[in-house]
């Protein structure tokens, strides 16, 4: 199965790794992915120019931001399984 995450942007949930809240990762170890990840992996920015973005998706090939919160996309997954 898989997860839709944005603008017509899908992961398959096999390759899913987590899904984190964007504006808690700087205050959490969250910050450590994000700093830890090269700027080449984060290439795949899913949201619109004017949303602002509430999620990142982790996979176990790229990153992903994402204008859908964390709780929608995390619903989504449970009912895509």
């Amino acid at each position: 199965m898989f997860l839709h995450i944005g603008n017509s942007k899908i992961v398959f949930n096999n390759e899913l790794i987590g899904i984190f809240n964007y504006n808690s990762a700087e205050s959490s170890r969250n910050y450590e992915v994000l700093q830890t990840a090269s700027f080449e992996a984060i290439h795949n920015n899913v949201k619109a120019d004017s949303d602002q973005p509430k999620s990142f998706i982790v996979t176990d090939k790229d990153i992903f931001v994402s204008p859908i919160s964390p709780l929608t996309l995390s619903k989504r997954h449970k009912t895509s399984r």
